[in-house]
């Protein structure tokens, strides 16, 4: 199975960000396809990126390279979802813990580096207003085109065009960009588009805003930008951020699927976990989409709390009605950062923190999960999803 699908644009815009300041002399360690790690990690500072589910293969990736690197005076710093919402989780194997959103944190860890002044154990970021003053990420620092994610037959890249996102979802621990919503400026967008398609040669995007349509306006605005351009592309609306002329005029800019949150075909457990949505509009959104001709990928998430095999017959009559063109049926893994993580005793859920389970996908036939609810067991939920996505998962490349 080909692990390189989306490169990880964090580290690309932290490479950015630093040769924009006059530090030129980066490299990275691309460990997505497998490959070992080199005999001796030259480098004055050492920096790892982890979300929960990687934090465990983090940890021994780190002790192997300080073994190796007995000799050399490293600085081994980490950020990501993962210590953004649980920075004392690495205090022990890490010199600086960064939590939250990083470039301006990494730069001044530079600089204090440079002129051995000392260092902050625990680095909390203020969020970057304007995000224009970012550069595009380094994409030169990685084999781009070896990352094989395709749409409709073409080989895809990734762009994010926003930071943060604006709802209260309370299954989600958007720990690194936060709950601010700050969004790139149009041109700033589109000069990135042109970037990849005259410098690397995409004509397929994966834009991976949390949520791309949270301002009509601008989607409208990016759209006629996009149109004449000859690129397609796929992005991740919110059914309630939608409407009929707004997806019309993504259709003619060249989108051709989006992917939509929609949880639970439940409005008891939307409510729970703070959805502030409706199965109503999920349910209309989905057939607007389909109306001006867009495809629809679901996400639907099993074990939120309170989960029991009424919300999932309640999930399962809901994907009849929505005939979506794929689904995504994952596990719910609460993740550090989130409110029913940090509140876990107010929700009717059970779980522990074994990051070794924490994948919330995978691989056919590999999926476990540590989480359970007054009326589920963990297999009852494992059993329950994999009966789902049997039944209507329809793209399995």
């Amino acid at each position: 199975m080909n692990e390189k699908v989306y490169p990880s644009l964090g580290l690309l815009y932290l490479s950015a960000f630093l040769k924009k300041h006059g530090y030129e002399d980066i490299s990275l360690i691309d460990m997505n396809d497998g490959k070992p790690l080199p005999s001796f990690v030259d480098a004055d500072i050492v920096g790892f990126y982890s979300t929960t589910p990687q934090f465990p293969t983090v940890l021994k990736i780190v002790k192997e390279i300080k073994n190796i690197n007995r000799a050399k005076d490293s600085l081994y710093i980490i950020g990501g979802p993962h210590v953004s919402g649980k920075p004392e989780d690495a205090e022990d194997n890490f010199d600086i813990v960064v939590a939250g959103e990083g470039e301006m944190a990494l730069l001044d860890i530079v600089r204090k580096k440079e002129k051995n002044e000392k260092q902050e154990r625990v680095v909390r970021c203020a969020y970057m207003s304007d995000l224009d003053s970012i550069p595009f990420p380094d994409r030169d620092l990685i084999d781009i085109r070896s990352y094989k994610y395709r749409l409709n037959g073409h080989l895809t890249t990734t762009m994010v065009t926003s930071r943060g996102c604006p709802f209260g979802c309370k299954f989600c621990a958007n720990n690194a960009w936060g709950k601010t919503l700050r969004m790139r400026s149009l041109q700033n967008v589109f000069g990135e588009v042109k970037l990849l398609k005259d410098k690397y040669g995409y004509d397929s995007i994966m834009f991976f805003d949390d949520t791309m349509t949270v301002d009509k306006k601008r989607m409208n605005g990016l759209c006629e930008l996009l149109k004449g351009l000859g690129i397609i592309y796929r992005c991740f609306i919110r059914s309630d951020t939608v409407n009929e002329n707004v997806l019309t005029n993504m259709r003619d800019s060249g989108c051709v699927e989006v992917g939509v949150g929609l949880e639970s075909g439940s409005q008891r457990i939307l409510d729970i976990v703070g959805k502030e949505e409706k199965v109503g509009t999920n349910l209309s959104a989905i057939k607007a989409c389909h109306k001006v001709g867009l495809r629809v990928k679901g996400f639907i998430v099993i074990g939120l709390p309170g989960e029991d095999k009424e919300s999932v017959r309640e999930t399962i009559d809901f994907l009849e009605k929505a005939d979506l063109d794929d689904i995504d049926i994952t596990l719910y893994k609460p993740y550090p950062g989130s409110v029913i993580y940090k509140e876990k005793e107010k929700f009717d859920i059970n779980f522990t923190d074994d990051y070794e389970k924490a994948w919330y996908k995978g691989r056919p036939e590999s999926y476990s999960t540590n989480v359970s609810t007054k009326s589920l067991t963990s297999d009852d939920i494992l059993v329950l999803r994999n009966q789902i996505e049997n039944r209507f998962k329809k793209n399995r490349g």
